[in-house]
Parts: structure tokens; sequence; C-alpha cells
């Protein structure tokens, strides 16, 4: 039977596991939409079929890699991260995997999420929970919870020219539901494009300035408002 297996290094190649490196050694080709050909090296020694997709969009992506399950039962997409947190290109690989009658299997690994559980202590919650939110879609419609700790992923997203109005909207309902004092925080976990976390600190009333520093590897992180 055709398999897919879809596996990730982690947020830096020293956290891919020995599960992944096994599975990885199994596969006649291995697609990966997030290395060049300077990181890709680190990984040749054990997916020496490794085929680099960089340069194509989502779709283009899964269907190479579907297609080389013409040529080998077991195929490999490479990704960061959780495999399946946030990650459409996997989602859509594994969708037309399944179409051609192949089996998926999902390996687990070291995401963003982990990181900024210990970045930011997360090991109580101020109402004994923890809000998780795609600014992809919370953005046509902000729903703010000033009493639960909040990690807002992918808010780059907020910066594109496209979405300047609703970033003002965004804004807008963020500074209704916070005191202005409030902290607000951009992190950027260790990762294979920096070793060292980073975190900017800010605070609601000025937070078009700290959106402003913005980059693709951020999470927006809003504590709760104690005792209110």
């Amino acid at each position: 039977m055709k398999k897919l297996y879809v596996f990730s290094y982690g947020l830096y190649p020293e956290q891919i596991t020995l599960e992944t490196l096994a599975a990885m050694r199994e596969c006649g080709e291995v697609y990966s939409h997030c290395l060049d050909a300077a990181t890709a090296r680190q990984f040749l020694r054990y997916a020496p079929g490794l085929k680099l997709t960089a340069g194509l969009d989502r779709r283009a992506t899964a269907e190479a890699a579907v297609r080389g399950l013409a040529a080998h039962d077991t195929v490999g997409f490479l990704t960061y991260g959780n495999p399946l947190f946030l990650n459409q290109t996997a989602a859509e690989l594994m969708a037309g995997a399944r179409r051609r009658g192949a089996l998926v299997k999902v390996f687990s690994a070291v995401s963003s999420f982990d990181a900024l559980v210990n970045l930011f202590n997360l090991n109580e919650y101020a109402d004994g929970s923890l809000r998780v939110a795609d600014t992809a879609t919370l953005i046509y419609a902000p729903v703010f919870t000033p009493g639960t700790d909040t990690l807002f992923f992918v808010p780059d997203v907020l910066n594109l020219p496209a979405n300047a109005a609703l970033r003002k909207k965004f804004v807008s309902a963020a500074k209704k539901a916070y005191p202005p004092s409030a902290p607000a925080y951009l992190a950027d976990c260790a990762s294979i494009s920096s070793r060292k976390a980073t975190v900017l600190k800010g605070k609601i009333s000025a937070l078009p300035a700290l959106l402003s520093k913005l980059n693709e590897r951020h999470t927006l992180y809003i504590p709760a408002v104690r005792g209110r």
C-alpha cells in the first residue's frame, strides 16, 4: 500500500525525533516547503531524495508530493513545528494522498506552542484556561477575552496591505476590551532562523506600534487582566 508520511523537524533540526528520522529513511522521496538549499543539507543524510518546493504555492506543493507516490511506495512531507497546526499545505497534501488511496501517517513534533508555554511560563492560567486564536480567521470578527491568557498565532496577517481596514478594526476591538496599560508581547521563538528567542513588550495603548514590528514568525501574547 502506498504511504504518505507527514513529519517535522520541530522548530530547528536538533529537535527532530528518532521516530521521524526512522520514517524519513523509509521514504523514496521527501518534499519540503520550508527549507532552502543551505538548510536542506542538514537532512540529506537521512533523506537523500529530498525535494525542495519553497518556490511553489500550497496547491502546487501538495500536487508535487502526491505525484511522488506514482514512483515510490512511501513519500514524506517535511514541515516545521506541529505538522498539523495551522498548516494548510499539509492538510491539502493529506487529502490528495487519501484520494489516491494512500495511507497517511502524521508524526508528532515540537511546536511553537510548546516553546511559548515555556517562554511565558504558562503553567497556570487566570481563569483555568488558555485561549489559542488564529488571527487569520479572527481578523474578520475580532473577539477578545480579557479574563483569559491568549496566544494569537499568525498575527502577521494584520500587516498585509489588503488587511489595513481589518487591522484598524482589530486594534479598536482590543483597546475596547483591555485597559490602556495592559501588556502585550510579540514572541519570536527559537527556530531554524535564530536559535535565540526574542520577546518584544508593549501596551494595548500602543498596540499599533508593537504590531508594526511583526514578522512572520511572531506570536502575539496578551495575558489576562488579573482581577477583572
